[in-house]
């Protein structure tokens, strides 16, 4: 027998220090078995229920519900696209019912709707947001929504009622809320009446200039230029023009330099054309556009009259409209049918047909906001003058309630110091055409079939 010496550091095969050490690999890798399990088992549990929670907030396109409030059934059939008909005994059954296919589709974007022109989208998004909730809380948006849902007529106030509680029945009667809800880890706030209106004031933000920066823009050119270059610059209308009353404007003659000549220019009058850098940065402009197109039978095909309608609004998902087919008894005999387009959130049909009359509309680009000159009282900065004598300030103030932080400050209404008028610093408020109730209320309930075809039934 030949024994060998055993190498340094070398342990015999079947020494207990060997053995142990293999004894702990072999406890090691069980461990990480179990743990892999125990993941793989945890990652499928939960991939299962994040797909049943999202299965369970899909709206239901099959089989009935119970509706509280309905006169009498409510049919819904979708087309291979979705699209929904909705047939009804009378109008608010289908509005009730349109507002349960909102609150069941689009829930979360007309919560976004109603929470951006109240300035409350920080409940939702936490501090981050703010800024955007204290631009909008200083128009007041929500006391004016309510308003005009509490001057509404009975009519009008059954209208928008009957579809607020149709919101409610089509979210809750979801197996689980919708998802962006599970992801931003909050419940939804249930639909109000007024949250209606607040909808319509979202899309005048869209629309328009909430911040007076085109107005004191215009100010400011006003102050600096000659009235020719103005003119041409801001002209009224061009010769491209189809007006409905009278004729299309005479473009202005393009000015030259015995109207501005900047090669002439006093040295004076140099520094105060800077002040035109505080007109809104060329960079921040955006190329807007809209567009409505209408041709007389005679000059169709069909002997038809045609109407196009392009609103260049920007593309989301979803998308900003929510196509619908509204059907109920006209009165006599025969039904009113109403197919278009509804802006989720309202109860109206806002672009569409009634197989008699076509409708649509397009952001005209008017002159629908000013910036009102305010003259502070020099014995009280608390008042400001008027034609009628010295008047004190209206104050609001409100409180955001921010998402994982406290409460936010009080804004106050008004737009500050956007430039200056004749040299002279002035508080401008901005007055637009969305803080006006009666307009906002015309929007919100004016959009209806100007004339029912009655077909014979």
């Amino acid at each position: 027998m030949n024994l060998e010496p055993a190498a340094i550091g070398s342990v015999p095969p079947n020494s207990t220090e060997g053995q142990g050490a293999r004894s702990r690999w072999r406890w090691l890798v069980r461990v990480l078995l179990v743990v892999a399990a125990l993941g793989l088992v945890l990652a499928i549990s939960i991939a299962i229920w994040v797909r049943s929670q999202l299965a369970q907030s899909l709206p239901q396109l099959d089989g009935e519900r119970s509706l509280p409030g309905l006169a009498a059934a409510v049919r819904v059939e979708r087309d291979n696209l979705g699209v929904p008909t909705i047939r009804g005994a009378n109008r608010l059954d289908v509005a009730r019912a349109l507002g349960f296919l909102h609150g069941q589709d689009r829930f979360f974007q007309m919560d976004l709707l109603r929470r951006s022109a109240a300035g409350e989208l920080s409940e939702l998004f936490g501090p981050a947001i703010v800024a955007h909730d204290r631009n909008m809380r200083v128009h007041r948006f929500r006391s004016i929504a309510r308003h005009v849902e509490q001057s509404a007529s009975a009519e009008e106030r059954a209208l928008v009622d009957a579809y607020a509680a149709g919101v409610n029945a089509g979210l809750s009667a979801l197996g689980s809320k919708p998802f962006e809800y599970l992801l931003l880890r909050i419940d939804p706030v249930p639909w109000r009446p007024e949250d209606s209106i607040l909808v319509v004031l979202a899309m005048f933000t869209q629309l328009h200039d909430t911040s007076g920066r085109r107005e004191s823009s215009i100010g400011v050119m006003h102050d600096l230029l000659p009235p020719k270059l103005v003119e041409f610059l801001l002209p009224t209308g061009t010769e491209w023009d189809a007006p409905l009353i009278g004729e299309p404007v005479a473009q202005p003659p393009v000015p030259g330099p015995d109207v501005f000549d900047l090669r002439t220019a006093s040295a004076p009058a140099l520094p105060s054309l800077l002040r035109l850098g505080e007109m809104e940065p060329a960079e921040q402009l955006e190329a807007l556009g809209s567009n409505n197109w209408a041709i007389a039978g005679s000059h169709s095909s069909t002997g038809r009259a045609l109407l196009a309608n392009d609103m260049h609004l920007g593309l989301n998902v979803p998308n900003t409209w929510y196509r619908a087919t509204l059907i109920w008894p006209a009165e006599g005999r025969g039904e009113t049918w109403v197919s278009g387009v509804t802006l989720p959130g309202t109860a109206v049909v806002s672009v569409g047909s009634n197989r008699h009359v076509a409708w649509a509309f397009t952001n005209s680009m008017g002159d629908w906001n000013d910036l009102v000159v305010i003259e502070a009282d020099p014995a009280d900065p608390n008042r400001y003058l008027t034609p009628q004598g010295s008047r004190a300030f209206l104050r609001a103030s409100s409180r955001a309630n921010r998402r994982q932080g406290r409460a936010g400050p009080g804004f106050r209404r008004g737009v500050d110091d956007l430039g200056s008028r004749g040299g002279q610093r002035s508080s401008r408020p901005l007055a637009f055409t969305a803080l006006d109730s009666a307009r906002s209320r015309g929007h919100q309930f004016g959009t209806t079939p100007a004339r029912a075809r009655r077909n014979p039934g």
